[in-house]
């Protein structure tokens, strides 16, 4: 009796790292390139948690990468150090290929993955003409392909800081997703931003105390006026770029008309925020605490990707969210006049 609970004790932990082993999502990743230099890294990061996950050498435009991953299905992009060349992968199997010999890189033909088939059909069949479409007709497309595709991460990417749906639509469809899905860093995150008890349309706005541009602390309720857009940016977000410049020419026309606009960005860098105000040449009131998706203001509003916008009315009630440059004037527009 003596040596059995050593012995017995052995196998328990020989037993435990094998399950651990086994837990493990191993993966391969082989390529193929063209017109890269031997000895160029590519770089594969998690877009959702920002971690890198591995890299590999090109040597005669050819490269692997074997690595394990902290899910079975990971959102992520292989890219150069320079960022000229990149490529989405939508990581669902333990082995995937990768080959842009005879194409750009950014083109590349990947195979392994159904859900890196089925993330061309975004683009060429849900969001197609989304310009010209009515949101309710790209939103009908958004919940038919989830609908049809439950397993898939690129459903989940569809859900993921979506403004056409509503808050109870984008709780009913996270949770017709596969277990695989929801347990995703990308569905996990998802089911974060619909835990959080955030203001809705028809309810009153979260006052808050942030710094402004000249570090002083400034209050949400002091920059107010008869109607007032929250426009929550980054420097970093090309979309929020783009829109200081719409927010320009709505501000020239409808600022002397009681509309105020505050800039609340998600920056963590002080010299990247203030750069970018001069830059974009922006007149309206700014505040960060300079805390990226951490800030107190984020979380309350759950906000999850930029740019985002909130309306408020002169009682301090959110009339409105999310629209579209047309959508948000036309508003603004109705209010006012």
């Amino acid at each position: 009796m003596k040596g059995f609970m050593p012995r017995f004790l052995l196998y328990i932990i020989c037993f435990c790292n094998l399950n651990l082993n086994a837990q493990k999502n191993e993966f391969s990743l082989n390529g193929k390139t063209s017109n890269i230099e031997d000895g160029t890294y590519l770089y594969l990061r998690d877009l959702v948690t920002g971690k890198s996950i591995d890299s590999a050498k090109v040597e005669k435009n050819s490269f692997r990468i074997d690595t394990s991953l902290e899910d079975q299905m990971v959102y992520a992009m292989l890219f150069t150090k320079d960022k000229k060349k990149f490529k989405e992968l939508w990581i669902e199997g333990e082995k995937m290929t990768f080959d842009s010999s005879n194409t750009n890189f950014n083109d590349a033909f990947v195979k392994g993955s159904k859900s890196q088939d089925l993330s061309h059909k975004i683009k060429s069949e849900v969001h197609a003409n989304i310009v010209e479409l009515p949101k309710d007709t790209i939103k009908n497309r958004e919940i038919s392909f989830i609908e049809k595709y439950p397993n898939s991460l690129v459903s989940a990417y569809l859900l993921f800081g979506n403004r056409r749906m509503t808050q109870q639509e984008i709780k009913d469809l996270y949770s017709s997703l596969s277990m695989e899905v929801r347990e995703s860093a990308l569905g996990k995150k998802i089911n974060k931003s619909l835990e959080k008890d955030k203001p809705e349309i028809g309810e009153k706005y979260i006052d808050f105390e942030v710094q402004n541009s000249q570090d002083q602390l400034t209050r949400i309720s002091d920059l107010t006026g008869q109607l007032t857009l929250i426009h929550f940016w980054s420097s970093t977000c090309g979309g929020s770029r783009k829109m200081n410049s719409t927010l320009k020419a709505i501000n020239s026309k409808y600022h002397l008309q009681g509309l105020n606009i505050i800039g609340i960005s998600k920056d963590k860098s002080k010299e990247n925020w203030l750069n970018a105000i001069i830059e974009d040449n922006i007149s309206w009131a700014q505040l960060s605490n300079l805390e990226g998706w951490d800030g107190e203001v984020f979380k309350a509003y759950g906000i999850s990707s930029t740019p985002s916008y909130i309306l408020i009315d002169k009682n301090g009630t959110i009339i409105a969210k999310n629209l579209m440059s047309p959508e948000l004037e036309n508003k603004i527009n109705q209010i006012l006049n």
